[in-house]
């Protein structure tokens, strides 16, 4: 199984750059009712939880043609 290395940087723009778009959609009242609002914990809980799911993520995709040979590695004898 490979663990890739994260470019933190990356990984900071990219969240950075959700939490902005999420602040403004809620800020103009999209994703809630009140305009004018920001919920904070929502991005804040966001703001920890997208980079961990990104970089789970990334490890499924470094290790996808890892995957169609499972089968084969785990057969046992019968």
């Amino acid at each position: 199984m490979k663990f890739p290395r994260p470019d933190i940087r990356e990984y900071a723009k990219f969240t950075a750059t959700v939490l902005l778009t999420l602040a403004v959609l809620q800020y103009t009242g999209i994703f809630y009712e009140g305009t004018g609002m920001v919920h904070w914990r929502f991005l804040l809980s966001l703001g920890v939880v997208l980079p961990i799911f990104t970089y789970l993520l990334t490890i499924i995709t470094e290790n996808i043609e890892w995957l169609p040979n499972y089968d084969r590695m785990n057969r046992t004898r019968q």
